[in-house]
């Protein structure tokens, strides 16, 4: 989820509101947005997409989604719900 928001934010948002960077506080707005039941530890949730490489650090609390991670969304999620 941390990928699909990410890209969102970087690729899908209108205009005025995109950003190359992802916080927590955006994942808060957009799992609640989504009705995602948010981790206990919802800061704990970047810092392991950046483990399993998906991200790389901003700044203190800001990642940027990679190549890697945008892939992920871009190209190997389900365009539907059903896989289709």
């Amino acid at each position: 989820m941390a990928c699909v928001v990410a890209f969102y934010l970087q690729e899908l948002a209108p205009e005025g509101e995109r950003k190359e960077t992802v916080s927590t506080a955006d994942l808060e707005k957009f799992f609640k947005q989504a009705h995602f039941k948010l981790p206990e530890k919802l800061a704990q949730v970047l810092v392991d997409a950046k483990g399993s490489g998906y991200f790389d650090s901003a700044a203190r609390g800001a990642y940027k989604l990679n190549a890697v991670g945008y892939n992920l969304v871009a190209h190997k999620l389900p365009a539907t719900a059903g896989g289709a």
